[in-house]
């Protein structure tokens, strides 16, 4: 087991108003700034530039990541990147935005195709060191894409694909909760559950890494206390940085993997524009269903159950309905129906979800039925 952490996290209400000092820091002559639209729309960006301007450090500001980044938002940045001469890299934003962003950087110094980079390409390019520095500034709770060492991006054929390497995390990561502060409920509903996919299927990945299960522990009580109120009090402080420290754990847990729930949740986004939180919500409890059918997953399923509960006499069966009632008070549709799911889509989203990265590490072992089994069960 290696375990890859990144060199600076600098976590505090407001930290945003040192980002210049932290810019400064990477030694950059002109920086490419990748994000979103909505964090343009949101004034977020406005707030950045305005503390860039005043520092009187160069930047351009690339705006045109899509919520599942594309191999074009790659390519599209790449472009403005090289064409502006600059040398170094900030994401700004949730998953979609820094993901996009590993690409760019590893495209600046890297010869060939990107997809000759992702995991599984029958003719792979290795990853080297050679990066521009990177900070990261997420804006969501739930991706935790700033301290992970992969990306994934939608590549040509509407398949998630990722890419990963330690060289990818950035050098320095900017923890600001208060830049999730007025993100709307169901923002925080879908981010939130997708903290807690990473918590609880890391925690399940059947592998010796204590460490992350460490983080996974404390990730899923912080959820446990804080998701629930940070939907319901969009302005609660306490909420707020409880829910980016369990996404940033999250991310650090599932260095030993992730499982099912990811494969499943992957397609329901690329084929049907679920939000990859929302499809995580909707897959968890028929995946742990899955994997309880193992008689070796129920001991961690049920220290889940009793830190999510907050009973100590509560059994891993519980932990199917406790993520159900979960959906229901953050007021998430529970079936893939409700989503437009179809039937038919079933056949195509199975074969793509055992081409996925993440179901190898899963407690229980998956094939192309079981896939077939737990999208029908949701649906």
């Amino acid at each position: 087991m290696v375990y890859n952490f990144p060199p600076s996290i600098y976590f505090s209400w407001g930290e945003t108003e040192n980002l210049a000092n932290h810019v400064q820091a990477l030694n950059s002559e002109k920086i490419l700034v990748v994000t979103d639209r909505g964090i343009r729309k949101a004034g977020i960006l406005s707030m950045i530039e305005e503390e860039l301007v005043k520092a009187r450090l160069e930047f351009v500001v690339f705006d045109d990541v899509q919520p599942n980044p594309s191999y074009r938002n790659v390519l599209d940045g790449l472009s403005l990147y090289r064409e502006n001469k600059c040398d170094s890299v900030l994401a700004l934003g949730g998953g979609s935005p820094i993901d996009a962003a590993k690409g760019i950087l590893l495209l600046a110094n890297h010869s060939g195709e990107l997809n000759r980079y992702f995991r599984g390409a029958s003719d792979p390019l290795p990853v080297t060191d050679d990066m521009p520095p990177f900070i990261a500034v997420p804006t969501t709770s739930g991706t935790g894409s700033e301290t992970s060492r992969g990306a994934i991006i939608t590549d040509e054929s509407n398949r998630k694909r990722s890419i990963g390497s330690e060289y990818l995390l950035p050098k320095i990561v900017v923890l600001d909760p208060a830049l999730t502060q007025k993100m709307p409920p169901k923002l925080t509903a879908y981010t939130g559950l997708d903290a807690l996919s990473h918590n609880l299927e890391a925690f399940a990945v059947d592998k010796y890494a204590p460490i992350c299960d460490a983080f996974a522990i404390e990730g899923l009580k912080l959820v446990s206390r804080s998701l629930v109120k940070a939907y319901k009090e969009g302005s609660n402080r306490e909420a707020r940085m409880n829910m980016m420290m369990a996404s940033t754990m999250g991310s650090l847990a599932f260095m030993k993997g992730l499982g099912v729930i990811h494969s499943l949740a992957h397609q329901l986004s690329t084929q049907r524009d679920i939000p990859h939180g929302a499809a995580c919500g909707v897959m968890t409890p028929h995946a742990i269903r899955f994997n309880l059918r193992e008689e070796s997953t129920h001991a961690k399923y049920e220290q889940v159950a009793k830190i999510l509960s907050g009973n100590q006499e509560s059994s891993a069966k519980s932990v199917p309905k406790i993520i159900e009632g979960l959906l229901d008070t953050l007021n998430v549709e529970r079936s893939l129906s409700q989503w437009g799911v179809k039937e038919e889509d079933i056949q195509e989203m199975a074969k793509n979800a055992m081409l996925d990265h993440c179901h190898p590490r899963n407690p229980r072992t998956c094939n192309l039925e079981s896939m077939k089994s737990l999208y029908l069960e949701a649906l």
